[in-house]
């Protein structure tokens, strides 16, 4: 049910901005940095993550339960600082927050249901949203690259970003 909603509500954000960002008065070129942090840190995630067979505690899940969520958070802080409009910035993130925390919540159910113990244990150690400063345990596999943007379809976030920047600034006024 939320995968619907959110991909909806995201694809309400990418017109918006893509239409606020070629009205837009002025471009922050700077916060590009802020969306290439948040794809870094999917492709990142989406290197580790074997969805419903492992528990995904490598990575960047040693550091945040959401590593793919905290990502395409900061990929929509960066556009709504990108195009300069911070109305759409905290609608944007406060319609981000309460989906995915729905969105989560559900998840947690089925993490919990998949890997027991040893999902309770690791959800009580590492935060859902806020990244920890030491990892938990250390990584037992390597980041896998083809699992990242080829199986978890990692080219369709970086490919909708790239694509979103370069249509911003080719049609500005």
């Amino acid at each position: 049910m939320y995968n619907n909603l959110r991909r909806f509500i995201a694809l309400l954000f990418a017109i918006a901005v893509f239409y606020l960002g070629i009205k837009s008065q002025r471009i922050y070129y700077w916060a590009i940095v802020i969306i290439a942090v948040g794809e870094i840190i999917r492709i990142w995630a989406a290197g580790y993550i074997k969805k419903n067979k492992i528990l995904s505690i490598v990575g960047p899940y040693k550091y945040v339960r959401n590593p793919l969520y905290v990502g395409s958070l900061l990929i929509g802080v960066g556009f709504g600082l990108f195009i300069a409009n911070y109305y759409l910035l905290i609608f944007m993130v406060v319609t981000f927050l309460i989906i995915y925390n729905l969105k989560i919540k559900s998840e947690e159910e089925k993490l919990k249901s998949i890997f027991g113990e040893q999902y309770l244990t690791y959800k009580k150690i590492v935060n859902r949203w806020l990244p920890r400063l030491s990892s938990y345990g250390h990584d037992s596999e390597e980041f896998n690259v083809k699992l990242a943007i080829i199986k978890n379809k990692e080219y369709n976030a970086i490919l909708g970003c790239l694509a979103m920047i370069f249509a911003i600034i080719i049609f500005k006024k």
